[in-house]
């Protein structure tokens, strides 16, 4: 991944009045406070380091040195019988008796290789644990910053409603004194705007929600303002493919699946290394002793347990279960993904499909409902009329806004079932390529790792990485 690097146009935005899409997604990435505490880890939590240990460092790399030193060494009178000048009762001294052992213990069934595949396998799983969760915190940020955008609209109607029969009261008001029309007019009128301000100040508490779940997802203090910056259109993230690159892409790029692998790899390791352990493991090494008699001995030592009681067997059927439940669990996460793209993408078609009839419609109705103000001025028609023409207009628009809403959240639901890691590298490219226009900056440096590569699916990179543009 790369490394936690904001370009410079960013880091105002996310304190200022507003903030895009481009910097809502990047603060996600870099200032998510979950996502540190995840990318920090714990001291239980697979890291290269121990990777590499398990690589150079077996288990049994030590040798052990044995030393029996005896330097009092007492020979009773006549120990093999007989007589002789030395038969009387009293004990002599002996010469300086010594033993000296170095003992190395040897792994014959590559217990470090196994044992490195399995930390290497821990390691890859916490990787893409780690993707996952920013991939979850973009899609996240982006429902956030869309449903801020909707409320915003949503309040934005709203307030052009209430304005509009505010001015609509008052000129009834303004005729009522001229005796021109009946006071129910008035009374309707009265109704028509206490209850578009009571609409108003419900919009103006989504709208605080709203702002208030993106500077929360995004990591910004509760004081900084974060409003959305632009227009509440629909991004055209995804590209037109069908359904079945959308299958192949997920089975490849999904973090959830790519996790699953990686523990499939790590229990057919520990399956290996259950087995390896079934080859005792000798120690070995050369010795040598010399006697009270100063009678010298130079040789070999070999010590080897033997597997009576515990052959191992009942570990390697641990893991041989182990093994298949992970198997199980990566077909499982297989399957989920492929009904979740399909039912994501069924839901995104439906959704764009819509957005895209509703698209154009308010134009004309909002001169029709300009043609029927102007008949009102000139007192051709009823207020009845008026109102409820435009009531039908601002269900019109609010139909559009929502029907857009639905699409950015059908959108986020397909681009969480796809799961492509290039997402994040693909953003991270657009905005720093945003970022040079304006100052440039230096490219975001790759962590070197001695166990991960680049994702899997090149062709995944290449087109989603130009596919994912934010606003």
């Amino acid at each position: 991944m790369p490394a936690a690097s904001v370009p410079g146009d960013v880091i105002p935005s996310v304190g200022g009045q507003s903030i895009s899409l481009q910097a809502a997604l990047y603060g996600t990435l870099t200032s998510n406070p979950d996502l540190a505490t995840l990318r920090l880890g714990n001291p239980t939590t697979p890291s290269p380091e121990a990777v590499e240990v398990t690589r150079h460092f077996p288990m049994t790399l030590n040798p052990t040195l044995w030393c029996d030193l005896r330097p009092i060494t007492l020979i009773p009178p006549n120990p093999f019988g007989g007589g002789g000048r030395n038969s009387g009762g009293y004990y002599r001294f002996g010469q300086f008796y010594f033993y000296l052992s170095l003992r190395q213990p040897v792994e014959l069934g590559h217990q470090t290789t196994h044992r490195y595949n399995i930390a290497k396998a821990a390691l890859e799983q916490q990787h893409w644990t780690v993707v996952q969760a920013e991939l979850l915190a973009l899609v996240q940020a982006y429902r956030f910053f869309e449903t801020a955008a909707y409320r915003r609209e949503r309040l934005r109607v709203a307030s052009e409603l209430a304005n509009f029969n505010d001015r609509l009261l008052k000129t009834l008001e303004r005729r009522l004194e001229a005796n021109q029309i009946p006071a129910a007019d008035v009374v309707l009128a009265k109704v028509e705007s206490q209850a578009t301000h009571q609409f108003v100040k419900a919009a103006q508490q989504d709208y605080v929600t709203a702002l208030t779940d993106l500077r929360n997802q995004i990591g910004i203090p509760e004081s900084a303002a974060a409003e959305p910056l632009g227009e509440f259109t629909l991004p055209p993230f995804i590209p037109p493919v069908k359904e079945q690159e959308f299958v192949d892409l997920a089975l490849q790029s999904r973090p959830d699946i790519l996790a699953a692998q990686a523990g499939v790899t790590g229990t057919k390791a520990a399956e290996n290394l259950a087995r390896a352990d079934r080859i005792p493991n000798p120690i070995i090494g050369p010795q040598y002793a010399m006697d009270e008699a100063g009678i010298q001995y130079m040789g070999l030592v070999y010590i080897t347990p033997i597997p009576i009681w515990n052959n191992g067997k009942p570990l390697v059927h641990q893991r041989q279960a182990e093994h298949y439940r992970a198997h199980l669990a990566l077909q499982q996460a297989q399957q989920r993904a492929v009904v979740q793209v399909r039912s994501a993408l069924s839901k995104w078609n439906g959704a764009s499909e819509l957005v895209k009839e509703t698209v154009g419609l308010t134009a004309e109705l909002t001169q029709e409902v300009a043609k029927l103000e102007r008949l009102f001025d000139q007192g051709q028609t009823d207020l009845a009329k008026l109102i409820q023409a435009r009531q039908r207009l601002i269900q019109l628009k609010t139909a559009e806004i929502d029907a857009t809403w639905a699409a950015t959240q059908a959108q986020a639901d397909l681009l969480l079932a796809l799961g492509a890691p290039a997402l994040i590298q693909g953003m991270l490219n657009q905005a720093e390529s945003a970022a040079t226009t304006s100052a440039p900056i230096s490219s975001p440096t790759p962590i070197s790792s001695p166990v991960f590569t680049s994702p899997p699916a090149a062709s995944t990179i290449s087109r989603f990485g130009s596919a994912f543009k934010p606003d």
